[in-house]
């Protein structure tokens, strides 16, 4: 079971967006997912049940011990797409977390049990570091950040990797930063020089597809769906099945053995 975090020190960069796509667009070609919301905004949750909030149990009382993952899970409207939904009282848990013994690990201790039931895992979370995010690291293997070709995007991205080397030493040797992905993407001078300076820093580790800029995605949004069912012919959705081609790719690299420097090499170490 690959398990996969959308991570970003910065909100509005698209977290949410992606996770849903990623989810919806992994399902339609026949693998079993999961989404985690682990963000209390609950965007996700929104998006994939149809435009509504989730009835308890939600993952804040998994997070409690008043439920089990079993009891929180819930299919969606696309087959083979299950979710373990969010909604606000996940800010509470947090701060109740952190007077906990062994809070980082509840998450991890939680989803345990699915182990094997579903082929992706997918994270979604909000864009502070807190006792939440914290979980979601110890919890998962890879990391996708998305964000936007900006100044404070990229300074995130710094701090970002220092946080995943002190959950990696501390808790979890596995995790790593498998990839960035670039959304909201304009065409202007600014933004091409931030994305070629991005590439040479990291190369392959940057998705070749972006996503661009684009009000299809509020539209999908506000209709709670996402871009590939509300307009899976514009550019963005486009650009999300690109995306998750090379996800999947990555995933089929890694199973040959081939490591960083076979199929995409984007699988590097955050040490």
């Amino acid at each position: 079971m690959r398990r996969i975090a959308m991570v970003c020190l910065k909100g509005g960069i698209s977290k949410s967006t992606t996770t849903t796509a990623l989810a919806v667009g992994l399902a339609r070609r026949g693998h079993r997912t999961l989404v985690v919301d682990v963000d209390g905004q609950a965007n996700a949750t929104w998006t994939l049940l149809g435009g509504q909030g989730a009835d308890a149990p939600t993952l804040a009382a998994v997070l409690a011990r008043h439920a089990s993952a079993d009891e929180a899970i819930r299919p969606t409207a696309v087959e083979g797409l299950d979710l373990l939904p969010a909604d606000p009282s996940l800010g509470g848990v947090n701060v109740a977390l952190a007077q906990e013994l062994g809070r980082d690990t509840r998450l991890r201790s939680a989803l345990a049990p699915l182990e094997g039931r579903y082929d992706y895992l997918l994270f979604d979370t909000g864009p502070a570091f807190s006792t939440l995010l914290a979980n979601v690291l110890v919890a998962t293997a890879e990391v996708i950040v998305p964000l936007d070709p900006g100044v404070y995007a990229v300074l995130g991205l710094v701090e970002l990797e220092g946080v995943i080397a002190e959950v990696k030493e501390a808790y979890n040797p596995g995790l790593r930063l498998s990839g960035l992905l670039l959304t909201k993407v304009a065409r202007n001078n600014v933004v091409r020089d931030v994305e070629r300076g991005l590439r040479d820093r990291f190369g392959p580790l940057v998705y070749e597809a972006t996503i661009p800029l684009s009000a299809k995605f509020e539209e999908a949004a506000t209709r709670g769906t996402t871009i590939l069912a509300h307009a899976p012919k514009s550019p963005g959705a486009l650009a999300y099945e690109a995306f998750i081609e090379e996800v999947v790719a990555h995933g089929r690299a890694k199973k040959r053995g081939r490591g960083p420097s076979g199929g995409r090499p984007g699988a590097i170490d955050a040490a």
